[in-house]
């Protein structure tokens, strides 16, 4: 039977049906569709405050994660380029993993209150961890952060790290990985806040085996504990190509160390290291409770410069450990080379600079080109350089307030020792241990030019230096710019203006205003 077909008028009707139907699918599905992209990102920017509209908001490379959110998520989701910004003030508990993701840009994670936090290139504070949002570790030992093997190009602007509670912490941030091939690399911490939550013991701020990274302009404090080898920053193996700048950090054992376990071959001994412009400190309430070391240690590590810091309060030891140490016994290619300490200021310390030039306990490399020049040390208890062997080690142009002796020579000889143009205190003992014949010609070659003062007030003839150094009664024949106001430069008057062997001045040009305290 023919089947009849329906008339123009009908199919027409019918056309525009299904283009209404059509318009109005789309009309209800782009709001829903928005609503949902919206749902994983954010679109606010850097320098403005955060609405949050959901727990995680996506839009673009921004990615907003706000109080109760799952910041993990975010991790994982971000990619090269990206900026994940976390709501200041909310806590984010847990052990929080950096991937390793593909790309070279840097994955940013920021504070939704930026823009009220010092600029780029200056230091954070205790009143701006209000602005900041909180990554906490959630304890066991586990840390606050970690990297993923092979993680790179991490960037935290403006967060504070702290332990969720009392439970004991190895690192707070954990930075590294047991092969060379999976060091994580390209890290950068800036303007941030890490702390710990005394009593309970964080041991470690930061464990610093990665390589291309920088901590800058942050606030590391209470690293501390009784009977606890506890550091601000530590690293040990894989360390490569690092800049501490800017920071004040606060810590026990050690403020900041380079060494102390073993790496598993010699490309993991920490190197190419520049730590400048930092205040390193021990707070007061410390002494007698906390254990106390150092303020920076080497134990194993090549070509370091600890450049322009400010060094206070460590009342037990030596303000500088540069010991080497093949720490278990396992890495006996350990070895500290090419150092530069210049330019810092030390200010109450039970001594100064303690050298040992190779492991006295397990077989190690000797150290080699050492240079300690242009430091002023002031209310030092002890001596001012104890040193044993080494290779190639000059200490020249520093100021030294100490009240032990001038240097202390034990164990093995130090080969291309010079000690010059120095102003020193000569103590009770002067120089100890060089050899049987402090006036040898030997002792004349490695003692030059130096100021020694007689704060002990003794004889003459009781004075233990070489005949080429210039003996005078107290601190205030050096001919200081203004030694009531500690003003340690030489007046154009002094009678050592002048008359380095470089033709400079003996002693430091530092003075007390030091823009890194």
């Amino acid at each position: 039977m023919k089947r009849l077909e329906k008339p123009n008028w009908q199919k027409e009707n019918e056309r525009k049906k299904t283009v209404w139907l059509v318009l109005l699918g789309v009309l209800v599905m782009v709001p829903l569709l928005i609503g949902a992209a919206f749902v994983f990102g954010n679109a606010a920017s850097e320098d403005d405050s955060a609405v949050f509209t959901s727990e995680l908001e996506v839009s673009g490379n921004r990615i907003f994660v706000k109080a109760g959110g799952n910041f993990q998520a975010a991790l994982d989701r971000a990619k090269a380029g990206d900026t994940i910004v976390l709501e200041a003030g909310a806590k984010f508990v847990g052990a929080f993993v950096l991937p390793n993701k593909t790309g070279g840009e840097f994955i940013t994670i920021q504070s939704s209150e930026i823009a009220k936090l010092p600029k780029d290139g200056e230091r954070v504070g205790l009143k701006d961890a209000a602005s900041m949002p909180k990554i906490l570790s959630s304890g066991k030992g586990k840390p606050a952060i970690e990297t993923a093997p092979g993680a790179h190009h991490y960037r935290f602007v403006g967060i504070e790290f702290a332990p969720a509670n009392n439970d004991y912490i190895y690192n707070l941030i954990y930075l590294g990985a047991e092969k060379l091939a999976d060091v994580p690399h390209h890290i950068e911490i800036d303007r941030c806040y890490l702390r710990s939550n005394l009593p309970g013991i964080t041991r470690r701020g930061i464990a610093l085996n990665s390589a291309e990274t920088i901590i800058k302009n942050s606030y590391l404090a209470g690293f501390a504990g009784a009977g606890e080898e506890t550091q601000g920053i530590c690293g040990w193996s894989g360390t490569k190509n690092v800049k501490i700048i800017n920071n004040y950090i606060e810590a026990g054992a050690e403020n900041i160390m380079f060494g102390g376990s073993d790496p598993a071959t010699a490309e993991l001994i920490p190197a190419d290291i520049e730590v400048r412009g930092n205040h390193l400190n021990k707070p007061a309430e410390w002494k007698g409770k906390y254990t106390l070391k150092c303020l920076f240690e080497l134990k194993n590590a090549k070509r370091v410069n600890f450049v322009g810091n400010y060094l206070e309060n460590n009342w037990e030891g030596s303000a500088f450990r540069i010991t080497v140490r093949n720490q278990d016994g396992k890495a006996p290619f350990s070895t500290i080379e090419d150092v530069t300490v210049k330019d810092n200021i030390v200010v109450n310390a039970g001594a100064g600079i303690n050298i040992l030039g190779s492991d006295d306990t397990h077989p190690s490399q000797p150290l080699k080109r050492l240079t300690i020049a242009n430091n002023l040390f002031l209310e030092i208890d002890g001596y001012f350089i104890q040193i044993s062997g080494g290779e190639d080690v000059s200490i020249f142009n520093n100021t030294s307030f100490d009240s032990g002796f001038i240097a202390s020579i034990h164990g093995g000889a130090t080969k291309n020792f010079l000690f010059r143009d120095n102003i020193v205190a000569h103590g009770e003992y002067g120089i100890h241990g060089f050899t049987k014949d402090i006036k040898s010609i030997e002792a004349q070659r490695t003692f030059q030019n130096n100021v020694i003062v007689n704060n002990k007030k003794i004889p003459m003839n009781y004075g233990a230096f070489p005949p080429n150094n210039f003996w005078i009664q107290d601190f205030n024949a050096v001919g200081f710019q203004n030694f009531a106001q500690k003003d340690f430069r030489l007046a154009p008057k002094s009678r050592f203006k002048g008359k380095g062997k470089d033709g400079g001045d003996i002693g430091s040009n530092l003075t007390l205003d030091s823009p890194a305290k």
